[in-house]
This record gives structure tokens, C-alpha cells and sequence, in this order.
């Protein structure tokens, strides 16, 4: 995927503006090996919001930093580079396809495909010009420099330099130091071909002396890029020249400030063996030679590959093993070097024939592509009377439309009165529902007060009658009992008749205002705050198997079985007081409704740690409830046994308690007959 479909997100002016700002610095940049100064702006862009003429020309200077990479096939590269210029052309962004044209320059550059990568230049330019950037146009002109170079046009090249350096004014300070850099590359290989020692000191003196006005003016104006390639420069000319202190003194200076990791560092390993070389051949001890002149075959032997960069080094070696092979007595080897140079020198005019060959079929296909060109110019005419043709069909079909849209939108605007009418309807008759579903909810809670009400009042009326009829019996008692005292004729086995029926009269008064009180707990039980114990870590198994020892003899007097499942240690943070009477709750439930009618059947607790809560399942397979009750049994008095045996609290301070005081759940499923299964999930609270 490219990076145009990835950025297709809306984008700010102001991010707009700042983006620009620093693709514009990436356009200036003269050579592919300078994107390795500019690294962190790649990275920036590349984090960067754009929008997607940005995001194209970021992808293609991404691909030339990528081309300037030596240890990557540039066959490789040549395909995404075209593709990206096709693509920027086809979505028309004129500074995308520029920048993809300078990458496949390079690219067509490092294959030896000089006349293919001056078109992309010359395209590139015409873009830029389109654009109103005569400053990179006149950049793509002096760029013709490197594929001269590449092509060994030298004498060519320093002719062309010293034209464009005869109009300073048209140069910025970078593309003016780039020309007197190619003039210096220029006189360098002039030198090394040069015959005549005379007319190669010339040469090698007007070398040194723009190296070293590259290197001035660099630094004069900040070019990081193009003070390191000077320096580079200068410590291989002065190598060349056997200048080793001037060499060492350079390479010195290039590792202080750009460091050891760099596209330089095959070149400065060259200039050190070629410094020792001087070194030694200055030495009048013969043995002084024999290590840098090993080392220098050795340098040679290593060199692989036939890329630009490596074809380069390997000439300039082979050019010095000649040099010194001569001087000290190596002529085998020298000879060697000669014609393993020729081989190259041969090689490389092949190449250059084959590229010249291919530009020479391309001028000879130029007539055959201008008549291609003029049908299809003849058949462009008659597209164009057709397409003539079509718009006025069009432009009939155009007007039936707009009458059928007049139509619809007439119809549309009838729908949208009548959807508004109907919006208006729906608003009302929704109030009128609300206010309906208010009033039955009033309904519903005035019921369940009514029915809480009447159940506290059944419940209490019991205790109390029996409260009332004893009270009624001591008091006649105690009115017999004075009589006698009054009358002097109490017998002794009267007086203990009355006390033992004041005795049991106040026993049943007991009884009664007790239960009165159990009442009265059970009913303060729904608010969910029974208890006034402070919460704490407890072991919840033990719990429920010191409740199970309560209940065993009760239980087993029924005939019915209780099963625990759980494990050893179960704790919970919250309230064991609590749990104590939910769990009694749920056994007196068991015993006064699920075996109610009968003895005999199985309880079975399960209880488990869940990833948030304790879960308790508590089953039965009892007499189950029907359908009917089961939304309401968790209501305050709702009860099937109101006035025998149940009073309809018991479910209903389970849910208070464990949904109100320790915010857990309570569900319930029962099937008639089959038995009721209650679930309880407790959170591990705050100390879990």
C-alpha cells in the first residue's frame, strides 16, 4: 500500500504549510547520498499528517534514499520508481512525479542508463518549471553532472561546469559548490588518464585547488553533505598525490564530525593504504614497502561486485598498484593491474555502447511514434465530434431529469409535511403514555404498600392476640388473687393454681412479643442494612460448613440431605454476620416451602470463586414455584403461605441484603416439581 492511500484522513492548512516547509529542504537536496544528512526529516514526514500530494513526493524521496544504498540491487528499484512516477502523473501531483523522476534517475543512473536517466532529469526540470521553482530547475540542469561522470564524459564535464559556473548570479550557494566539485572530479580522472606528467600536474593542481574551494565554501555557507564529500575529496586526491600527512590530516577531520558509519568509509580505507603507500615509498628501506604493498593487492582482491561506487575504488587501486608496482620492482603485478584495468576500461565501453545503442533506436523510432502520434490526433477529432454528439443527447436526457427531480421534490415535500404531522402525533401520544406509565407505576407502588401493610398486619395481629389474651388472664388472675387476700380464705393449693397460671401467661406474653421482635428484624432486614458490623476478610467455606453443623440434626430429623461443594478456603471481604443470615434465610425457605408437604429430599451449595465474585448456587429438588409467582418472590410479604407458615420475608431480605448491603446479585430459576435452584454472586470487595 502506498503512502497516498494511508494518509487519507483530513488535513490542517497549518499541517499543510509546516510539511511543505520541510519537503522543501528535501528538494534542495542535491544527490541521493545527502538524504542520509536528512534522515530525520524523513522520520518526521513519516509520522507526519499529509495530505496526499505530500504523502506521493515523501514515498519517492523515501525510494532515493533507498537508491543511493549500494548494498541494494537498483534492478530492484526500478520498477516501484516507475510506478510511483506513473502514479503521481495520473492523480496529477506535478512535485510527487518530480521527485519520483529524480529517483528513478538514480536509479536508471546507477544501471548505466545514462540517456534514460538524462530524460528523467530533463522531465523532472520541466515540472519543477511548471511549478514557478526556477531555483530547482536550474538544480536539475547542474544534476546533469553526475550522469556525465557516470558515463566518463570528464572532458565533457568540465566544459560543462565551467559554462554554467561562467553565470554565478543563476547559482545558489549549494548548486555553485556542487559544479566546482564535478569540475574538480572532472581534472581528477583527466589526471589519471593524462600521459604527459606536465600536462597531469596541471591537472592534478586545478584538482586540488577546487577541492579545496569546495571545502571553503562549504563550510562558509553550512553544507554539512557537501563539506563531508569535500573532505572525502581531498583526502583521496592528496593520497593520489602522496601527500599522506595532507591525507591523514583530512580523513581526521571528515571522522571527527560525520563520524565512522558512512558511504565514505570504503573510500577513506582506500586513502589509508594509499597514504601508506607513500609513506613507504618515501621510506629508503626496501622493507618498509613489502606490508602497504601487500595490503594494497590484498584491498584490490576484495573489491566484488560491479556497482559505481566499487568500479571506482577498483580503478583508482589498480591505478596505484600500476604506480608503485613500477616503482618498486613489481612489474608482474603491475602488469596485471593494466590488464585487469583494460578489462574494465573494455567493459565499460560495452556498456556505454549498449546505452548509446539503445538512445540511438530510440531517435530512430521517433518518426514512427510522430505518425503514430498524428492518427491518433485524426482519431481524437472524431472523438471529440462524437463526444459533441453525446453532450447535446446528454444535455435532452438533462432536462428530462431536472423535470422529474422538480416533480419529486414537490413529492418530497409533501411526505416531509405528513412526516412532520405523524412526528407531532407520535410526541403527543408518547406523553400521554408517559403520564400513563407514571400513574400505574404510582398504582403498582401504593399496591405494594398496601400488600406489605396487610402482610405486617396479619403477621403482627397473631402475637398480638395471644399477647392480649394472656395479659387478659393474669390480670383476672391477679383480680382473683386479691379477692382471696381480702377475703382471708386463700388456700395454699389455690395461690399455686393462680401463679402457675400467671406463670404461663407470662410465658406466652414472652413468646409472643419475641416473634413481634423477630417481625420486626425481618422486616428491618429489607432495607439492606441489618447489620452494623464493620466489613472484613473471612473465610466463606468455613461459614457455610460451621451453618451445615448447625443444620445437620434438623435436617436429618426431616430425612433430607445437605451436600457442600466447594473448596477448602473460600475468602471474601464483606460481612460473615451477614452471609450467616442470608444463609439461614435460604434453609428456612428450603424447609418451609420446597419440602413443606413432605419429608425427605436433597439440598446441595455449590460455591465458587468466579474472576470478580463468589458465586453461590443453592439447589433444591423441592416443590418448586410456579411461573406465576416467580416475578414476585422477591417482594416484601409475598408469600403462598400467609397465615400458616410463611410470612414473605425471607427471599425478599435475601435481595436486600446481598443486593443493597453488599452490592452482589440474586437470581432464582425454579421448575414445578422439579426442585429451585437461588444464585448469589458476592464481589471479593475492596481487600481482594
Amino acid at each position: 500500500m502506498s503512502a497516498s492511500e494511508t494518509r487519507s484522513y483530513a488535513v490542517t492548512a497549518g499541517e499543510v504549510a509546516g510539511a511543505e516547509q520541510q519537503l522543501q529542504t528535501l528538494r534542495e537536496c542535491l544527490m541521493a547520498h545527502e538524504m542520509a544528512h536528512f534522515s530525520s526529516i524523513l522520520q518526521q514526514l513519516a509520522s507526519a499528517r499529509l495530505n496526499a500530494s505530500q504523502a506521493l513526493e515523501l514515498e519517492a524521496f523515501q525510494l532515493l534514499a533507498r537508491a543511493a544504498d549500494v548494498t541494494l540491487v537498483p534492478d530492484e528499484l526500478l520498477m516501484p520508481a516507475k510506478s510511483l512516477q506513473l502514479q503521481a502523473q495520473t492523480e496529477q501531483h506535478p512535485l510527487a512525479q518530480a521527485a519520483a523522476l529524480r529517483a528513478l534517475h538514480w536509479v536508471q543512473m546507477r544501471m548505466r542508463l545514462h540517456h534514460a536517466a538524462l530524460d528523467s532529469l530533463a522531465k523532472a526540470a520541466e515540472l519543477y518549471e511548471r511549478c514557478a521553482l526556477p531555483r530547482l530547475v536550474t538544480q536539475m540542469r547542474a544534476a546533469r553532472c553526475r550522469v556525465m561522470l557516470s558515463a566518463e564524459m570528464h572532458l565533457e564535464l568540465q566544459q560543462f561546469c565551467t559554462q554554467m559556473l561562467a553565470q554565478p548570479a543563476e547559482l545558489t550557494p549549494p548548486i555553485h559548490v556542487m559544479l566546482l566539485d564535478y569540475a574538480a572530479s572532472a581534472a581528477y580522472y583527466l589526471a589519471l588518464e593524462e600521459g604527459d606528467d606536465d600536462g597531469a600536474a596541471a591537472l592534478w593542481r586545478d584538482c586540488l585547488a577546487r577541492r579545496e574551494l569546495v571545502l571553503q565554501r562549504a563550510r562558509e555557507h553550512g553544507l554539512d553533505s557537501q563539506e563531508c564529500l569535500a573532505l572525502l575529496n581531498l583526502s583521496m586526491v592528496t593520497a593520489t598525490c602522496e601527500r599522506a600527512a595532507d591525507c591523514r590530516d583530512y580523513m581526521r577531520q571528515l571522522r571527527a564530525k560525520f563520524g565512522r558509519d558512512g558511504y565514505w568509509e570504503p573510500w577513506l580505507v582506500l586513502c589509508t593504504l594509499l597514504a601508506d603507500c607513500a609513506d613507504a615509498d618515501a621510506n629508503v628501506e626496501a622493507g618498509a614497502r613489502e606490508p602497504a604493498w601487500q595490503a594494497l593487492l590484498a584491498y584490490d582482491a576484495g573489491l566484488a561486485g560491479d556497482t559505481l561506487s566499487s568500479a571506482r575504488l577498483r580503478e583508482i587501486t589498480l591505478q596505484a598498484i600500476r604506480r608503485y608496482g613500477r616503482r618498486w620492482g613489481y612489474l608482474e603485478q603491475a602488469l596485471q593491474a593494466t590488464i585487469r584495468q583494460v578489462a574494465m576500461e573494455r567493459r565499460h565501453k560495452r556498456e556505454l555502447a549498449t546505452s548509446l545503442g539503445e538512445t540511438l533506436s530510440a531517435v530512430m523510432e521517433r518518426p514512427q511514434l510522430l505518425y503514430q502520434n498524428a492518427l491518433l490526433a485524426q482519431h481524437g477529432t472524431v472523438l471529440e465530434n462524437s463526444l459533441v454528439q453525446r453532450n447535446q443527447e446528454l444535455n435532452s436526457a438533462l432536462a428530462t431529469l431536472r423535470q422529474e427531480v422538480a416533480v419529486r421534490q414537490a413529492t418530497e415535500e409533501a411526505l416531509q409535511l405528513a412526516h412532520d404531522r405523524l412526528e407531532q402525533q407520535v410526541r403527543e401520544r408518547t406523553a400521554d403514555l408517559g403520564e400513563a406509565m407514571r400513574s400505574l407505576m404510582q398504582q403498582e407502588k401504593q399496591l405494594g404498600l398496601s400488600r406489605m401493610v396487610v402482610g405486617m398486619a396479619h403477621e403482627l395481629n397473631t402475637p398480638l392476640g395471644n399477647a392480649r389474651v394472656a395479659a387478659s388472664a393474669i390480670t383476672a388472675q391477679a383480680e382473683e388473687l386479691r379477692r382471696g387476700l381480702d377475703a382471708g380464705a386463700l388456700r395454699r393449693s389455690q395461690l399455686e393454681g393462680l401463679l402457675d397460671n400467671v406463670t404461663q401467661g407470662g410465658e406466652l406474653v414472652d413468646r409472643a412479643l419475641r416473634q413481634i421482635g423477630q417481625l420486626v428484624e425481618r422486616f428491618k432486614g429489607l432495607s439492606g442494612q441489618t447489620t452494623q458490623e464493620p466489613a472484613t476478610l473471612f473465610d466463606l467455606a468455613d461459614r457455610l460448613r460451621f451453618c451445615a453443623g448447625n443444620w445437620r440434626r434438623g435436617l436429618q430429623a426431616r430425612g433430607i440431605t445437605l451436600t457442600l461443594k466447594m473448596p477448602e478456603q473460600l475468602w471474601l471481604h464483606g460481612y460473615p454476620g451477614t452471609c450467616q443470615v442470608v444463609f439461614q434465610h435460604l434453609m428456612d425457605n428450603c424447609l418451609l416451602h420446597a419440602f413443606a408437604r413432605h419429608d425427605g429430599g436433597a439440598i446441595v451449595v455449590e460455591a465458587r470463586a468466579g474472576v470478580d465474585a463468589v458465586v453461590i448456587d443453592w439447589i433444591d429438588d423441592g416443590a418448586g414455584i410456579a411461573p406465576e409467582h416467580l416475578s414476585q418472590v422477591f417482594e416484601p410479604f409475598y408469600t403462598t403461605q400467609l397465615g400458616r407458615t410463611g410470612t414473605g420475608l425471607g427471599l425478599a431480605s435475601v435481595h436486600s441484603m446481598v443486593v443493597g448491603l453488599m452490592k452482589g446479585q440474586v437470581t432464582l430459576d425454579s421448575v414445578p416439581q422439579h426442585g429451585t435452584r437461588v444464585s448469589l454472586s458476592l464481589p471479593y470487595g475492596e481487600a481482594s
